[in-house]
């Protein structure tokens, strides 16, 4: 553990009389920073400002960490300290409101030397694993959307999610996801392909993966007339059946494809990064499973561990060190918890629950032996 002190100085202090952003600065993980200095009335305040990524929603993991901030002057070699305060957050803060004092002393105290305004953090950790780092637009889907300009076309693909309906473009789909490129083109049997009105019904196919196409029964399209604005059968060519994940969940990956930007939480608030980590693995989108094993690390604490390592995270390599890590760090206060005993309640869902708590006993061991 070790801690950072970030400080900029501002001369004439009493001159100061409209807001002051520091210089962005950035603490482990890529976690970046901006200092507020505002004049209030008769007062100044002092903020840290999170500068988030696209994927932060609240400053719940940006807690491990501690604040101080802090403000002095310097005149004729004189240091008068102005404030110096510990900084309280709630964990549902949201990730764009700063956090620090309003009116945290009177102009009237200034003696128009050096201002220091600064921040200490402590607890910082230095991670092995890497950040992920987003690319603003990624090259596939500008494409993807600069194809619409010439080639446009409505929604032709049906999504049943659980009874819930969603509708996307298959040239969307297709440009931003080989998976979907590979369905829509019939080269794997996901989807049911609409046919015309003079095919006959096809048998079923199957591919490497022993997934069946099931090929729907004629339509004729003659028929098939648009009323009040609903999604019309003529125009769909895709209709794919989704049971083994939730409608949010889906809908949040759906949103991703078109957008690039992903929602994180359930309307109750909840994480849905796991969901989401699973679909982005099948569905071969590699920028969103790394973004979602990012944020599946990110939330890691005593009381989700134990679901994550011995349900997902020991399938997959990438998750599994930094997982393991973690729980074989601070086994002894996870093996007393309600959550731990819950899998041990029911290890019939963990089948490789043996395999893995001994890997977690080997890891808690060589760490044991370090200390020592």
């Amino acid at each position: 553990m070790s801690q950072l002190t970030y400080q900029v100085n501002l001369s004439n202090s009493l001159e100061i009389k409209e807001n002051y952003y520091s210089p962005i600065f950035s603490t482990y993980n890529n976690m970046f920073w901006q200092l507020l200095f505002q004049p209030e009335d008769d007062s100044y305040g002092l903020y840290l400002k999170p500068v988030a990524s696209p994927d932060e929603v609240t400053w719940k993991g940006r807690l491990k960490l501690s604040y101080k901030i802090f403000i002095k002057e310097i005149k004729n070699n004189h240091i008068t300290e102005l404030c110096n305060s510990n900084l309280v957050i709630p964990p549902d803060t949201k990730i764009g409101f700063g956090f620090g004092c309003s009116k945290i002393f009177k102009k009237s105290a200034l003696q128009n030397g050096e201002l220091i305004i600064g921040v200490t953090i402590k607890n910082l950790e230095y991670k092995e694993n890497k950040p992920y780092s987003p690319k603003c637009i990624p090259k596939n889907l500008i494409d993807a959307w600069k194809d619409q300009l010439f080639d446009y076309q409505p929604a032709d693909v049906e999504f049943n999610v659980q009874d819930e309906k969603f509708y996307a473009c298959s040239s969307i789909l297709s440009k931003r996801s080989e998976y979907f490129a590979r369905i829509l083109s019939g080269q794997w049997s996901e989807s049911t392909i609409i046919q015309g009105d003079n095919d006959d019904n096809v048998d079923n196919i199957t591919n490497d993966s022993n997934n069946k196409i099931k090929i729907s029964k004629t339509l004729s399209l003659r028929n098939c007339i648009p009323k009040n604005n609903e999604k019309s059968s003529y125009q769909i060519k895709h209709r794919i059946e989704i049971s083994e994940y939730d409608p949010m969940t889906f809908s949040s990956m759906l949103e991703y494809l078109y957008t690039n930007q992903v929602k994180w939480t359930n309307k109750d608030n909840e994480s849905i990064a796991i969901g989401l980590f699973r679909l982005a693995d099948q569905y071969l989108l590699s920028d969103l499973r790394e973004r979602a094993r990012f944020r599946i690390l990110n939330e890691l604490n005593l009381f989700n561990v134990s679901e994550i390592m011995f349900n997902l995270a020991s399938r997959y390599e990438d998750l599994k060190e930094p997982v393991l890590k973690f729980m074989a760090k601070n086994f002894e206060e996870i093996n007393n918890s309600q959550e731990f005993k819950n899998v041990l309640a029911n290890l019939v869902n963990y089948p490789n629950y043996n395999v893995v708590l001994s890997e977690i006993w080997a890891e808690f061991f060589k760490i044991q032996k370090v200390k020592d």
